[in-house]
């Protein structure tokens, strides 16, 4: 009689244990670095500290009220949403340069509301999935989970201007292009990586239940993101 195996969702997580391993030694305590309030930081190593250990780097930058480059962020943020709305409705637009100036200043906007109303319903999430509610660390592990989507987003508008200029707004808007073709495939990379970034975050960062946070931090985003191409290709 075999045994019964279950959906495993381990691989997301950090260092998952194997069946019937047991620890040798008892955790101990270790003191993670934590930056100080307007501390000067290179944009780039900034960037790289995020993405290279980005637990790390929640502890250290995003326990603060204004973490560094936050505006800049969250204008990049939000500019990769305006893109993602404008992409099916190119049509209505008669120039490139109408479409950079919406991009760029509805990123304003945008990005202003998906962090504030964006980051609220994230810390909502962590909340129901028994972690510790902290509303400026969930806005900050909202926005740069984020930030991978919404940089494809930007690329897809100026990788199909450079390849097709004004002949992309007349006739490759109705049809995918081969460089919408392409960024689908990093646009698929780009979700799979920002669920797995966010999840492994409030499981370690947060402290959230294992269970309660695959549903909300990997089944609810899985379906959101599948809805979303799905309306894209129809």
């Amino acid at each position: 009689m075999t045994e019964k195996k279950s959906l495993d969702f381990n691989f997301l997580d950090e260092s998952p244990k194997q069946a019937g391993e047991k620890a040798s030694v008892e955790p101990v305590a270790v003191a993670h670095p934590v930056a100080t309030p307007g501390e000067k930081v290179n944009f780039f190593h900034y960037l790289k500290e995020c993405y290279t250990n980005f637990n790390a780097f929640c502890r250290k930058y995003l326990g603060v009220k204004n973490p560094p480059y936050l505006l800049v962020l969250i204008w990049i943020f939000g500019m990769g949403s305006a893109a993602d709305r404008l992409i099916g409705s190119l049509q209505d637009y008669t120039s490139w340069g109408e479409i950079w100036a919406i991009v760029l200043f509805g990123g304003i906007l945008a990005g202003a509301l998906g962090y504030f109303i964006g980051g609220w319903w994230y810390n909502v999430r962590v909340g129901w999935s028994k972690g510790k509610e902290n509303v400026e660390m969930a806005r900050g592990i909202y926005l740069f989970t984020s930030l991978p989507v919404a940089l494809v987003s930007i690329l897809s508008l100026a990788l199909n201007q450079m390849a097709y200029g004004q002949d992309y707004l007349d006739y490759y808007y109705s049809d995918a292009s081969t460089v919408d073709l392409l960024v689908f495939f990093v646009l698929l990379a780009a979700y799979f990586y920002t669920i797995r970034l966010s999840y492994k975050a409030v499981r370690e960062v947060m402290g959230a239940e294992r269970k309660r946070a695959i549903g909300w931090f990997i089944v609810l985003p899985s379906v959101f993101y599948g809805g979303l191409i799905l309306l894209s290709a129809m």
